[in-house]
């Protein structure tokens, strides 16, 4: 993983390097069972190479902490791993560059849950979802458990959001829980255009504890980007 994290730092392939102060790689735990994609670093991320260090991230720390879950236990990364300018939306070509790096931190982690924060996170799994439908339904995803959230950001400056961003996270323990019920080895083809996210019945109650993740021997302005 630091091997790649070495290789987005010094990345080219996009016009965003030019402007970028640090790019963002992600952080976190080498085997967790979560893996959390947000949409591209802002102010803050830029300055100090980390993901979600601004209010955005505090907010998210505040999320997390309800389930119970801290940093240690996830990993972090964003679509794009520099910053747009101004924090504006990131373009295709440039989601299209970082895409190589999402798909390997993907393959180095293989999570049992992702996690989408936002529009330009949950549109990378079903090109034409909406994530004003679709946030805090626990869908299946080939072999994993997809669960789009709204960003952080946009909670930020919408209390109904807000809201529906703190009912919604405290359903990822039953995603953690639904992800053993889903068969592993399942094509890694992506869906086609105007598949629908597939909806699983779920009904463990709230109050149960999330599953620890599992350890194997081989380590395994301040603005973030968030649209809906």
């Amino acid at each position: 993983m630091e091997e790649l994290a070495d290789a987005v730092r010094t990345c080219t392939k996009c016009r965003l390097h030019s402007s970028r102060t640090n790019a963002v790689p992600g952080d976190g735990s080498p085997v967790a069972s979560i893996l959390i994609i947000g949409e591209g670093p802002g102010f803050y991320e830029d300055q100090q190479g980390l993901p979600f260090v601004g209010r955005s991230g505090k907010l998210l720390d505040e999320l997390l902490a309800k389930v119970p879950l801290s940093r240690e236990d996830v990993f972090i990364t964003n679509v794009v791993k520099c910053r747009p300018p101004d924090n504006r939306d990131p373009q295709p070509d440039e989601v299209a560059a970082c895409r190589p790096y999402l798909e390997r931190q993907m393959e180095l982690l293989n999570p049992k849950v992702i996690v989408t924060l936002g529009r330009h996170s949950y549109l990378r799994f079903y090109p034409d979802g909406k994530i004003s439908k679709d946030h805090g339904k626990i869908l299946r995803w080939n072999d994993r458990i997809l669960f789009p959230l709204y960003h952080p950001a946009a909670a930020l400056r919408n209390p109904a959001i807000k809201r529906d961003l703190e009912e919604d996270v405290l359903r990822l323990p039953q995603a953690l829980r639904e992800s053993l019920r889903v068969s592993p080895g399942a094509s890694q083809q992506e869906p086609a255009s105007g598949q629908q996210p597939e909806a699983l019945e779920v009904g463990a109650s709230l109050s149960e504890p999330l599953i620890e993740n599992e350890t194997t021997e081989e380590e395994k302005g301040d603005r973030q980007l968030g649209f809906f």
